[in-house]
């Protein structure tokens, strides 16, 4: 019996080439930016870092619905974990 294989997920899977329309001066500035790293592999993490912020968006509005919204203390509770994880990661980016 043969076993189907599953769909890749986000962020997996080999590379597969695409056509994307940008103005001019976006593509200057990504090229800039992206140097060494490739304007492919920074488009990806960005497309990937989207997605995911979307389905978490998605997520969090579904919880709502079910549970009523969040309180005061939870969305601080959140924010501050959201910025201690931001303060780490500035300091990997400093340490490459």
């Amino acid at each position: 019996m043969a076993e189907e294989a599953a769909e890749p997920g986000l962020g997996e899977g080999p590379a597969k080439a695409i056509s994307v329309s940008l103005p001019e001066g976006t593509v200057r500035a990504l090229r800039d930016y992206a140097g060494n790293r490739g304007v492919s592999a920074l488009v990806a993490v960005a497309i990937e870092e989207h997605l995911r912020n979307q389905a978490t968006r998605e997520h969090l509005a579904e919880f709502e619905d079910e549970n009523g919204p969040f309180t005061g203390a939870e969305r601080q509770a959140a924010a501050d974990v959201w910025a201690a994880a931001e303060r780490r990661e500035s300091r990997w980016h400093e340490a490459v």
